[in-house]
């Protein structure tokens, strides 16, 4: 980095976005505490709001439901049509063994009229007395409760390996009683689950106790938040532990600040690290602006990524180049502009005494009977007629005509190109051909690209032998149109190429060495451009390219 001078890192950009962005990193620590206070905030209004008495409300109507429904069943046993006795006919057997069959009840229970169990019919989950054992089973000591014709006996807790259980009770017509013998756990089991790390645990509080969702005795430890009453003495409630509620909240502002100071300098280092690889990145455009200014035009930004710095060093290293190509083509045209105007003159000073000279030889001509000195008019007459080719040649190059452009078809000048360079290239021994798309439209002035062809394909015939091939390849797309003049001739010398569109260069023996320059200018003047490509011994390839139709006209590119 010493091969130039490192920007200033205190009032550097690069600078005061790092200290930006740490201290943004940093924020999140001083936010920890207001989104702690504010999360415990809604917490305790979530359990102690108006969400935990609709929590309990839809708890109390699903447990009134159920109530309900074992009530209903109850009742279509009690009232079966005259049922004789507490021991059940053949019909109302059947009617209990399908009622007793629920996953809700253990069995169905009938009494005497002094309270004595008479018979159990029992469900998939009966176990144990009075269904698997004898009928030893005292109600005397469980709590009663009565909902109008029904009796509530129980509950009566889990023991024994047996589950907890309570009866709905109703008196027959006929004398006696029938009970349903009810799971605990069913009715337990719809306060749902513990919430929250069991900070907020259901209970269902009865006259024998509390039971949790299990159907488990249990303690309450903390604030209750009792429930409508389902039934007399029977409530559904919530537990509220304040250590269980403060606890998940401490541990997590722990977290959080350990989190917000791990990710904080986390952060910073990354920043930091960056904002240093981004100084050096800015480091390298300044100095190649530097080297670019000082006239370096092949100087490049190494490119590092494909980000905003990426994008930014392949757009400077684009400007570079097109910068060095404009200067270099506005020095070329500066130059050429001049020696235009130089050789514009020239060729008024000269074609006018070279038009006297051919009128006077042209008479000399006609009154001269010797035949040797007839012959060597004859010749400086052609030499004249030379000469002032090559005067109109100085002329269009120093003063071209300007374009007039319209959409011209590549298929209806070639043939007439190729038809004038016909003979020529017969005489020669040299085959010529068009192909490729020859429906191709370009945007050009119709003269300008007849003189051009003209110009290649007189020059693709002067450096090929016998039995070579010319071919004119046409090619299109939408931000262009190619014609390519190649041959297979002798080639030109790398040394050479470099100078053949310089003004009165050339390498044929009498040639003015203008066709190639006047080509080119010719092709800019209408949006396009020409380039020449070439291997000694195997050929040159003349590249022309043109404006497709729809295309504004935009600067030329030279692409050499």
């Amino acid at each position: 980095m010493g091969a130039f001078r490192l920007t200033r890192y205190r009032g550097s950009v690069v600078r005061r976005f790092s200290l930006l962005l740490v201290a943004s990193a940093i924020l999140p620590m001083a936010a920890v505490g207001v989104v702690y206070d504010r999360y415990a905030r809604s917490l305790l209004e979530e359990f102690t709001g108006e969400r935990i008495r609709g929590q309990l409300a839809a708890t109390a109507s699903r447990v009134g439901s159920f109530i309900e429904a074992r009530t209903f069943q109850l009742e279509t046993i009690a009232t079966y049509p005259a049922p004789p006795t507490t021991v059940p006919g053949a019909a109302l057997a059947s009617l209990v063994r399908i009622e007793a069959d629920a996953a809700d009840l253990y069995g169905i229970l009938f009494f005497s009229d002094g309270g004595a169990l008479v018979r159990a019919i029992g469900g998939q989950a009966a176990a144990g007395p009075p269904y698997w054992s004898e009928f030893d089973f005292d109600l005397a000591t469980l709590p009663r409760r009565v909902v109008g014709e029904t009796s509530v006996i129980g509950p009566v807790p889990p023991r024994d390996g047996q589950s907890g259980w309570f009866l709905l009770q109703q008196r027959l017509h006929g004398g006696g009683a029938v009970a349903l013998q009810v799971r605990l756990a069913s009715v337990t089991e719809l306060m749902g689950t513990t919430s929250v790390a069991e900070v907020v645990r259901p209970i269902l509080r009865t006259p024998a106790g509390d039971f949790d969702a299990r159907g488990l005795p249990t303690t309450a430890r903390g604030e209750v938040v009792a429930g409508p009453e389902v039934l007399p003495g029977w409530r559904p409630c919530l537990v509220v532990d304040p250590e269980e509620l403060l606890r998940p909240f401490q541990a997590a502002r722990v977290a959080l600040l350990l989190a917000s100071i791990f990710a904080a300098g986390a952060i910073a280092w990354v920043l930091v690290t960056m904002a240093g690889k981004l100084k050096l990145r800015v480091d390298l455009l300044a100095h190649g602006a530097e080297v670019v200014a000082a006239g370096d035009f092949s100087h490049r930004v190494p490119l590092e990524g494909d980000d905003e710095i990426g994008l930014l060093a392949t757009t400077f290293n684009r400007m570079a180049s097109r910068l060095g190509r404009l200067i270099d083509r506005t020095v070329r045209m500066k130059r050429l502009a001049a020696l235009g105007e130089f050789s514009t003159g020239v060729a008024h000073e000269v074609r006018n005494p070279l038009a006297t000279l051919k009128t006077t030889v042209q008479a000399l001509a006609r009154l001269e009977e010797d035949r040797e000195r007839s012959a060597l008019l004859a010749s400086m007459l052609q030499e004249i007629d030379r000469m002032g080719r090559a005067m109109e040649d100085i002329l269009v190059f120093g003063r071209p005509q300007a374009p007039e452009q319209r959409e011209v078809v590549l298929g209806e000048v070639l043939p007439a190109m190729l038809g004038l360079t016909a003979p020529e290239a017969a005489e020669r021994g040299v085959s010529l051909a068009a192909e490729g798309d020859l429906d191709a439209v370009a945007v050009v002035d119709r003269d300008h690209l007849s003189q051009i062809l003209l110009n290649l394909i007189q020059n693709a015939l002067h450096a090929s032998s016998a039995g070579s091939r010319i071919v004119i390849r046409v090619s299109a797309d939408e931000t262009q149109v190619v014609v390519e003049v190649s041959d297979t001739g002798r080639g030109i010398a790398p040394a050479e190429l470099a100078h053949v569109f310089e003004p009165f260069f050339t390498t044929k023996p009498g040639g003015t060495g203008l066709g190639l320059p006047i080509s080119r200018q010719l092709a800019e003047l209408n949006g396009g451009g020409l380039v020449l490509e070439s291997t000694p011994g195997q050929g040159t390839t003349a590249r022309v390219t043109l404006r497709p139709k729809g295309r504004s006209n935009v600067e030329y590119t030279d692409h050499r």
